[in-house]
């Protein structure tokens, strides 16, 4: 039988007992990545919603009842006008569109760039385009 203290036993002691885990320093810097990268979500993910919403109203252009209404270039920016009022897109100009209105081809052609605070100082530009084709009776 072998004896319970000992020399063998203080040395094998002393070198379990070393705590594993994270340090201080690696606790504030997972909080900090953390920080960054729920402020991006916040900041960013809205933007990108409004652009989603504004692939929609451009998409419903093609819808049988919408192409039913339109007869012309101009008619064409009003119903685009009025869909943007109702989804609330603030950084979307009916005006700065490119829209032919052809025989039997509509042609929708929108560039943008949101600019968006992210934190203090620093700006996030984010660039969209948009173009969009279909026919109309």
């Amino acid at each position: 039988m072998r004896p319970t203290t000992g020399p063998l036993m203080l040395e094998r002691q002393a070198s379990g007992n070393r705590q594993h885990g994270f340090s201080t320093i690696a606790i504030l810097m997972a909080i900090l990545i953390g920080f960054f990268a729920l402020t991006a979500l916040v900041r960013v993910v809205p933007v990108y919603i409004d652009n989603f919403a504004l692939s929609q109203v451009i998409g419903s252009l093609g819808d049988r009842e919408a192409a039913r209404r339109i007869e012309s270039e101009r008619d064409v920016r009003e119903y685009l006008k009025k869909r943007v009022q109702m989804e609330n897109l603030d950084a979307v100009n009916v005006a700065d569109m490119d829209i032919v209105y052809g025989n039997e081809l509509l042609t929708v052609d929108y560039e943008y760039e949101v600019r968006t605070l992210f934190m203090g100082n620093v700006d996030v530009v984010l660039k969209f385009e948009h173009h969009h084709e279909t026919r109309v009776p």
